[in-house]
């Protein structure tokens, strides 16, 4: 017995709706962590690979400090405090760890190699190498004649196209950037979504001060919430889900917020992150917090729906099994905004977000 056409296309629409429903769901936003990451907490530093004359190869730390403030000025912030440090250990290295104290920090060596020496590492092959740790120091990392600065992008609200696959399956959405700030504090939104299937958004809320953007809640939403709260005055990183507080260490930045920072420190010295600079936060989700590096891996004009665009290609290698390759694209052009964002998880599914258009805040 054949069902009626009627029928027959509304249980079409049905399995295609729960179909998309799904692919949104397993979508990543920009950020979004694998799930069997683990929990890490290691401080803000800067690194920069150099290509000097010599053959010698030793690690060194390039630091910083922050100051935030509004977009049209570059303010150089006061020598930092110092504090407590933790170091980014590799488990496939057998050299001796970085060790810090309350009072001051004291770096040993790694095997036989002169931290304090230049790194020899050429810069054409720098993002396809495994890095070696990296030296901390006290405070938020940086000595106090070394400082740097932030310059926020003014606000905007950029609009995306999104192409991506999951499950093998290939599928287009869209996607909505707000950033807003006054200069004290900012608020920005990422929404994501496609025809008939609703949304998922991510939201970040916090300051801008002495670390650039210092967030205060993280948020993730599809169907119901889940949140980060950075409670500084006790030094920790809650979770709504109730999963175990981490400690909080200067220059944390969450899914959402790392983005933006890094726009901030690109658009106040561009000249201080060539091919070859590391970039290091303790970056926070809705349930932990690990240490990403990101390398300046090269200059690269893109064709996108915006139109041509040169950029600023920064990448987060992975580092151990099942984590994800994050490419960010940073516009000199046009505040240092982020025109292109790919995320590809270990089993080739991967969301690519590309610049279609840049409009005025919305109130």
């Amino acid at each position: 017995m054949r069902l009626p056409s009627w029928r027959t296309t509304w249980l079409v629409a049905c399995a295609v709706l729960l179909v998309h429903v799904w692919l949104l769901a397993s979508s990543n936003l920009w950020l979004t962590p694998s799930a069997d990451q683990t929990i890490q907490t290691k401080a803000f530093v800067t690194r920069q690979i150099q290509l000097p004359p010599t053959q010698s190869a030793t690690p060194t730390a390039k630091p910083k400090t922050t100051s935030a403030q509004n977009p049209p000025t570059t303010v150089e912030p006061a020598p930092p405090s110092t504090a407590s440090t933790s170091a980014d250990t590799n488990p496939s290295l057998t050299s001796e760890t970085i060790q810090g104290s309350n009072s001051n920090t004291s770096i040993s060596s790694i095997g036989n190699q002169d931290i304090a020496a230049a790194v020899v590492l050429p810069a054409r092959v720098a993002s396809g190498v495994d890095m070696p740790p990296y030296p901390r120091f006290a405070g938020d990392g940086v000595p106090a004649n070394e400082a740097s600065a932030f310059k926020v992008p003014a606000p905007v609200f950029l609009k995306y196209q999104v192409l991506g696959m999951s499950k093998q399956m290939n599928y287009s959405a869209w996607a909505e950037f707000s950033w807003q700030h006054d200069g004290q504090r900012y608020d920005s939104k990422l929404e994501v979504g496609a025809f008939l299937l609703g949304s998922r958004s991510q939201t970040s809320q916090g300051t801008l001060g002495s670390e650039g953007l210092m967030p205060q809640r993280f948020g993730d939403k599809y169907r119901t919430e889940v949140a980060s709260h950075f409670q500084r005055d006790k030094g920790v990183i809650s979770f709504s889900n109730n999963a175990p507080e981490v400690p909080l260490l200067k220059g944390a930045q969450d899914r959402l917020s790392v983005v933006m920072q890094i726009a901030a420190l690109l658009s106040a010295e561009p000249e201080r992150y060539p091919v070859g600079t590391m970039l290091s936060f303790q970056t926070v989700a809705t349930r932990d917090a690990e240490v990403w590096l990101f390398l300046v891996e090269k200059s690269e004009t893109l064709q996108l729906p915006y139109g041509d665009v040169p950029t600023i290609k920064i990448n987060r290698k992975p580092r151990k099994e099942f984590d994800q390759t994050i490419e960010l694209w940073f516009a000199p052009s046009i505040d240092y905004l982020p025109v292109r964002l790919r995320v590809t998880n270990a089993n080739g599914d991967f969301v690519d977000q590309q610049l279609r258009k840049v409009e005025k805040p919305r109130s």
